[in-house]
């Protein structure tokens, strides 16, 4: 365990899980408060190791794709117990662990703990073939050579790669990175997708690596058996 390790303690509601900042600086990590969507996004632009997200309800689990977009920091949720649905939801959307309330807090240590030693070990670098995804740095390559992203084609890229192999329709996409008031610009996600595939594929006529349509929606990093099945 990295003792230096950054931890944000983060709450989508009006408060957060403050009680556990006295315990986390006491193990040693630096540790940072964030309460409210907007900021914790700002607060996810500087160097965060590890997010402790409190989800108040079930209503707030839309945004963690949103969250998970902005920064490529472990994602520990803390949410409502006696949910198997609300559980699945959140790991499908990008949390690495989810923890019920009522919690043990020395068993979500332990969680904080295994999460950095599987982060130190494996880094946060995404690989698709040529393909090399830094979200925490905000950078990413293809065979080596730096692409010079948008910010709203790092967000999309970053969202798809938050889980790999899944479809994400293309409304859900569209909202997540421009918000409600645009998601409805079909052309814009086209665009979008299309100047990411004259970056990273082979072929962005035959793509391997950002695949799917408008109309099926997309995803990245290869087929999941669902879809090999589908026609």
């Amino acid at each position: 365990m990295a003792l230096s390790s950054s931890i944000l303690v983060a709450g989508l509601g009006d408060r957060t899980c403050e009680f556990l900042i006295p315990t986390l600086l006491k193990e040693g990590y630096q540790t940072h408060v964030a309460v409210g969507l907007h900021p914790i996004l700002e607060r996810l632009h500087c160097a965060i190791d590890l997010m402790l997200l409190d989800l108040p309800s079930a209503d707030e689990v839309a945004h963690l794709p949103t969250v998970r977009a902005a920064s490529g920091a472990t994602m520990i949720v803390i949410g409502p117990g006696r949910n198997a649905r609300l559980v699945v939801r959140a790991l499908e959307l990008g949390a690495d662990d989810y923890v019920q309330r009522p919690f043990r807090t020395d068993e979500l240590l332990a969680r904080v703990r295994a999460q950095l030693r599987r982060r130190n070990t494996q880094g946060s670098i995404l690989v698709f073939g040529k393909l090399s995804l830094d979200p925490q740095g905000r950078r990413a390559t293809y065979d080596g050579r730096a692409l010079d992203l948008s910010a709203e084609e790092f967000a999309l890229l970053s969202l798809l790669a938050a889980r790999p192999g899944h479809l994400y329709p293309s409304e859900f996409l569209a909202q997540q990175v421009w918000g409600a008031a645009r998601c409805a610009d079909r052309d814009l996600l086209t665009s979008t997708v299309t100047r990411l595939r004259q970056l990273i594929e082979p072929d962005p006529e035959l793509p391997t690596i950002l695949v799917g349509s408008l109309e099926r929606g997309y995803w990245l990093g290869g087929l999941t058996r669902e879809l090999n099945r589908e026609p």
